[in-house]
């Protein structure tokens, strides 16, 4: 079994759910998060192993809530899940040094296959 632990934020609960218990499910250790507020509420220093984090969630944006979390830790690494529509936002994020992403919709087994590259 896998030791590594996951925080998963996104504000859409199915979707936190379905990927919570398929990522658990493979042996991750993952806790969950509504939104931003509620992961900086969570997450600590070498807590997590990987913070992954939906683009668009309202009051604080994932772009937002990474900044916030590699201000307080620059060793967290972040996957953003993000949409089609804000790809190219992302894009010049992750040129300014910051961890990845991953285009939504995507098959479980390619989010799978990603996590395991970091974790």
């Amino acid at each position: 079994m896998n030791s590594s632990r996951i925080l998963l934020v996104d504000d859409d609960r199915l979707l936190r759910e379905v990927i919570g218990e398929f990522l658990a499910s493979r042996g991750f250790e993952v806790d969950t998060a509504e939104d931003g507020f509620q992961a900086l509420i969570k997450f600590s220093p070498g807590k997590y192993n990987l913070i992954m984090i939906d683009c668009v969630m309202k009051s604080m944006s994932g772009l937002q809530l990474m900044q916030s979390i590699q201000k307080r830790d620059p060793n967290a690494f972040c996957l953003i899940m993000t949409g089609y529509q804000y790809l190219e936002q992302v894009q010049s994020v992750m040129r300014e040094g910051f961890s990845d992403y991953i285009v939504k919709p995507f098959r479980l087994l390619e989010l799978l296959n990603l996590v395991k590259k970091y974790v």
